[in-house]
């Protein structure tokens, strides 16, 4: 992958992405997507990229392979995820074998997010004349670029996964996946599609709102959320208000009285534990060594 533009040139130009991620209230998304971008950081941007990153002291000098964001509802993940997705598809220029199409793929919690989620992307493509000429065909499921890199969304699912060609990967509300097909559609899912970006080098975007401490986003946050994480992998975690200052606090307070368990992670990014089972996560934790898989055999301990 090689960038046309930078990301940040591309959210400062009116005749690029300029108008969809404006003013104050967009600063904290733009500030992170360009950190992931490994695009230097203003003093001021790096104050906000380590109060969402829990402290990574410095912010990555190259791309990231992977972006999860735990971010409150209403906090403007689709809309920022749409950029990343006309950035990738759109100014960024992929090699690609001869015939080979090159896909960005949106993966939602069902069709009707999915068709939500290409909404956005259509909008920031139809936002100026430039990007607007780009658009070669929409049809139910994907948009065609006269660039030949086709921008689709599906539900989540195992099919049809395996054997494309992806220079971005977006997983849209990755906590709240349900399948037929497993148990762990989130973590079969990655699975299968890590292996599409591996010749494109292409990132892959995790955003959702939290749910339960299990499955892929509490696991990728409980190991790489800090400056202890993988410098490849970057977490950014912060409420709906810190995403999106206009939503109204009043409302926010009155549904933080009324269920403080769920509305703690709607709209504060934080993990649920009334949703765990049995024994907690802490009970488990004590009985266990970190990192310690198996151990020798001990006789002193045959009853």
């Amino acid at each position: 992958m090689r960038q046309k533009v930078t990301l940040r040139r591309a959210l400062e130009d009116p005749s690029l992405l300029g108008a969809v991620l404006s003013g104050d209230s967009w600063r904290n998304w733009r500030t992170i997507l360009i950190a992931a971008n490994g695009e230097p950081l203003t003093e001021e941007e790096l104050e906000i990229f380590r109060k969402f990153t829990g402290g990574r002291p410095q912010a990555p000098t190259k791309r990231v392979n992977e972006l999860w964001c735990p971010i409150g509802r209403r906090g403007g993940k689709s809309r920022a995820m749409a950029v990343e997705a006309v950035y990738h598809g759109a100014l960024c220029h992929h090699n690609l074998a001869r015939g080979e199409k090159a896909r960005v793929l949106l993966i939602a919690q069902d069709k009707a997010a999915a068709k939500v989620s290409l909404d956005y992307v259509e909008g920031c493509l139809d936002s100026t004349p430039m990007l607007r000429q780009l658009i070669k065909e929409r049809k139910r499921e994907e948009l065609a670029l006269t660039n030949g890199v086709v921008i689709e969304v599906r539900a989540p699912a195992l099919r049809g996964v395996r054997g494309v060609t992806c220079v971005a990967v977006i997983a849209d509300e990755i906590a709240f996946w349900r399948s037929e097909e497993s148990a762990n559609p989130d973590v079969e899912i990655l699975h299968a599609v890590r292996p599409t970006l591996l010749t494109t080098r292409g990132p892959l975007f995790a955003i959702s709102s939290p749910y339960a401490r299990r499955g892929a986003l509490w696991e990728t946050y409980r190991r790489n959320y800090g400056p202890e994480g993988d410098p490849l992998i970057l977490v950014a975690q912060g409420a709906s208000r810190d995403f999106n200052p206009n939503l109204p606090e009043e409302e926010i307070n009155r549904a933080l009285e009324r269920d403080p368990e769920a509305n703690r992670a709607e709209y504060l990014a934080q993990f649920r534990t009334d949703v765990e089972s049995l024994v907690t996560q802490e009970a488990v934790g004590a009985c266990v060594d970190a990192g310690v898989k198996e151990r020798p055999f001990d006789r002193r301990k045959i009853i």
